[in-house]
C-alpha cells in the first residue's frame, strides 16, 4: 500500500523547505566564517573531533534558519515556495530575509528564532512594513538570554517607594531592585543594559530627576515602546502564528 496523499504532500513540503533553506544558508553563510566554511579544505589542518564540532554547528545553524523561514511562511500565510517567490521580487525583502536568517542562525533561543521569522513574514505580507520589520530584526538580533531576562524584569511592576513619597512605586527599575530580581548580574548588569539601550529597547527615565542619598532616583530603567514590542514578539511564541499556508 502506498503512502497517504497527505504524507506525500508533507514530505514534499519538508524537502522544499530543506532545499530552499540550504540555498539561503549557503548564500548568507558566505559572510560568516563558520556557516560558510568549506570543511573539505580544512581536513588537512584540523583534527577530526574539531571538524565534527564545526559540522555540528553548521547543521544547527541550518536548522535554525529553517525554523525562522517556516515561521515566516506561517506568519505570511503563504507556502514556503510562494514566500521565496515574493521575496525574490523585492530588493528590500531580500535584505530583510538576509538579516533575518543571519540573526536566526546565530541564536540558540527558539523564541527569538520564531520572532525573527514572524518579522520576515509580516514584511512579506505587507511591504509597507519592511523598514519597521528590519528594525525589529536588528533589535532582536542584538539580544540573547541575559537581555531577555532583563527585559522581563523591566516589564514587571516596579518596587514600592519609601514611606512618605508621593508616588507609591518607583517610576522605573533602579539597580538595587534589578539585582534583587537577577542576583547573578552584579558584574554584568552594565553590559546588559548597554546592549538594550543601544538597540533602543530600554532607556533611563531617571535622567533629570532629583537624586542623592540613600534613595537615589537618578537611574530608573524602563522599556521603550519598541522594547515592549520586541518582548511581546518573544513572549508570543506559544500562540498560533496564523492560518494554514497556501
Amino acid at each position: 500500500m502506498g503512502r497517504e496523499p497527505d504524507e506525500d504532500s508533507r514530505s514534499s513540503v519538508e524537502a522544499s523547505v530543506k532545499a530552499t533553506t540550504g540555498v539561503i544558508v549557503a548564500a548568507v553563510g558566505t559572510y560568516n566564517p563558520v556557516a560558510g566554511m568549506a570543511l573539505g579544505a580544512l581536513k588537512e589542518y584540523v583534527d577530526a573531533p574539531i571538524l565534527r564540532l564545526i559540522e555540528a554547528e553548521r547543521a544547527r545553524r541550518a536548522e535554525r534558519a529553517e525554523h525562522a523561514l517556516q515561521a515566516g511562511s506561517e506568519e505570511a500565510q503563504q507556502s514556503l515556495d510562494r514566500l521565496v517567490q515574493t521575496i525574490e521580487t523585492s530588493p528590500d525583502l531580500l535584505a530583510l530575509m538576509a538579516e533575518t536568517v543571519q540573526a536566526a542562525m546565530e541564536t540558540p533561543l527558539t523564541s527569538k528564532i520564531i520572532a525573527l521569522g514572524r518579522c520576515l513574514g509580516r514584511g512579506v505580507r505587507d511591504e509597507t512594513r519592511v523598514d519597521a520589520e528590519r528594525l525589529r530584526v536588528r533589535g532582536l538580533a542584538g539580544i540573547e538570554a541575559p537581555e531577555v531576562k532583563l527585559l522581563e524584569v523591566l516589564d514587571k511592576e516596579t518596587y514600592p517607594t519609601p514611606e512618605g513619597w508621593i508616588q507609591g512605586r518607583w517610576p522605573g527599575w533602579r539597580r538595587p531592585e534589578i539585582l534583587i530580581e537577577l542576583p547573578g548580574f552584579e558584574n554584568v548588569l552594565d553590559a546588559s543594559i548597554a546592549r538594550l539601550t543601544a538597540e533602543g529597547i530600554a532607556r533611563d527615565d531617571g535622567i533629570g530627576r532629583f537624586g542623592g542619598g540613600e534613595h537615589d532616583a537618578r537611574e530608573m530603567w524602563i522599556l521603550t515602546d519598541f522594547g515592549r514590542d520586541c518582548l511581546s514578539l518573544l513572549l508570543a511564541v506559544s500562540q498560533p502564528t496564523g492560518a494554514t499556508p497556501e
